[in-house]
Parts: structure tokens; sequence; C-alpha cells
């Protein structure tokens, strides 16, 4: 048997794509845990917890007001549930997150009611835990400006393509080429 390029990279093909098929095997087959429990991202490893969650919420409502109309905890859920490393990755900066309001005033971020000890929590987690709140408060405006309902209230019709070109048969000319 003759080793040659053209073996190699069949090999190499088939085994990058037999990975592929195979590392999606056992998540298509494992339950999901409810919202409510959290997120097992390996056996007996829980995220998100209903603390973690109910500092989430709080998070995401002080970063957009009205966030929790349009049921960001159910999107934020759904994200993390897909994306496993994420889940982790942002549990721990809310554990961050709760151990700094803890230390602090003695209460979960969720209980805080004072506007200034909010404030302080947060910049200081968005100074210390720079990556997580950073990337936190990117998804919930993503999430929050993607919501058709948001955009009613803000009179814009969501994207032009399905529509098609309103008043055109032939796409739109730009001012040299008429």
């Amino acid at each position: 048997m003759e080793n040659s390029r053209r073996k190699f990279l069949k090999t190499v093909a088939i085994g990058a794509i037999g990975s592929e098929m195979l590392a999606g095997v056992p998540g298509a087959f494992a339950k999901q845990k409810s919202t409510e429990t959290g997120i097992e991202v390996q056996k007996g490893y829980i995220v998100f917890n209903e603390k973690t969650q109910k500092n989430m919420e709080k998070l995401a409502e002080e970063l957009v007001p009205g966030a929790g109309n349009i049921g960001m905890k159910e999107k934020l859920m759904n994200y993390f549930r897909r994306d496993k490393g994420g889940a982790t990755f942002f549990d721990a900066g809310f554990w961050n997150l709760e151990s700094i309001s803890k230390a602090a005033f003695k209460k979960s971020f969720y209980e805080l009611d004072n506007k200034e000890e909010i404030d302080k929590v947060m910049k200081h987690v968005s100074v210390r835990n720079r990556p997580f709140f950073n990337q936190f408060r990117t998804l919930v405006v993503k999430f929050y400006y993607g919501d058709p309902a948001v955009w009613k209230k803000l009179s814009y019709d969501g994207p032009p393509q399905p529509r098609g070109f309103m008043d055109y048969s032939e796409p739109p000319k730009n001012g040299k080429n008429k």
C-alpha cells in the first residue's frame, strides 16, 4: 500500500467530517434540563441555577430597561443552552457579580433596590470583569433590538428584503447609472 498525498487528504477530510458528526450526537440525545433548574453542561455539573438566572434578569434589565418585557430570560437561556462553553463563562461572571454584591452589601445582586448600590456593583464588574460585562451587554442589546416587538416601538418595519423592492420591479439605481 503506497502512501500518497491524495490518501492523506482523504483521511484527514473523513476524520474531520466524522468528528463533526459525532460531536453533535451526545447533545442531540441528551435531555435538556428545565430552565428553572439550570443547564447541565456536563454530567452532574449544572450552571445557571435559580439565583444566577435572577441576577441575569436584573443585570439585563439594568443594562436595557424593558428587556424583561420581551422575554429576555428565555432568549438568553436558549442561547446558553446551545453554547455550553459560553454558559460556563457567563455563569462564572454572574458568580463574580454575586460575590461582589454580597461582599459590599450583604445581599444578592437581584435583591438590591438602591440605585447607587446597583450602579456601584455594575461599575466594579464592568471594570474588573470587563470581558464578561461587555459580552453580556452585547448579547442583551442584540437580543433586545432583534425582537420584532421592539421594532414596532421604534417604528421600524424590519428588514426590507423579505418584502422585495416596494416601488420598483428592478433594484433602484444610483445617480450615476441612469
